[in-house]
């Protein structure tokens, strides 16, 4: 029962500890990154405007956080929000292209190939990778830049190999696991999608 009771004790100890820090993880991502994730919602909001869309990567569970954003955009949002679709395509889903892509082009190449696909000029391609050395990641950004996309990136670490790349980039600052990391990416993701919603004109709770 000693044990029992100290393995409890330590497990709720580790469930405060744990959501403490992701707290003040968010607190520092705000002090250091307002302006680029308002820069982002606006350069979003420009390409809608224009008729353009927003394509998203990662690997991962930065490809689940791809589809989560996309679907927010292009389904919805909040229920007290109704509005249009957003055109956001996840570049995360199609398992006959990522599987053939690999296949025939090799990994790395996957993205990149998808960005030649479905993108133009004008449109905006974000990249997520939670330690920034993301390969097939990199080189959708490369390819996205050289054909006159705007490029974002959502990373963490120190940036890796992806810090600078992109038009404006977010660095999660945690070393270490990309949990904490994902974390932070999905709440600016929702705040960017409402601040798009609201550039529009449209308001909810």
């Amino acid at each position: 029962m000693v044990e029992t009771a100290n393995k409890r004790e330590a497990q709720l100890a580790y469930i405060k500890q744990t959501l403490h820090y992701s707290a003040e993880l968010k607190k520092q991502v705000a002090d250091r990154f307002a302006n680029e994730i308002l820069e982002m919602a606006t350069l979003i909001t420009a390409a809608f405007k224009n008729g353009n869309k927003l394509l998203i990567c990662g690997n991962g569970g930065s490809a689940a956080d791809s589809q989560h954003i996309a679907t927010e955009f292009t389904i919805r949002y909040r229920s007290s929000v109704n509005r249009p679709a957003m055109p956001a395509i996840a570049l995360t889903t199609d398992s006959s292209a990522l599987t053939g892509g690999a296949n025939d082009l090799g990994y790395d190449n996957v993205f990149a190939r998808l960005v030649e696909a479905y993108g133009k000029e004008g449109d905006v391609v974000l990249g997520i990778s939670t330690s920034g050395n993301s390969e097939s990641v990199i080189r959708a950004l490369q390819y996205a830049k050289s054909n006159k996309m705007k490029t974002l990136a959502w990373l963490g670490n120190t940036g890796g190999k992806m810090k600078g790349m992109a038009d404006v980039e977010i660095i999660v600052p945690h070393q270490g696991a990309a949990d904490r990391i994902q974390e932070c990416h999905i709440a600016i993701g929702h705040i960017i999608i409402q601040l798009v919603e609201e550039n529009f004109g449209y308001f909810g709770n």
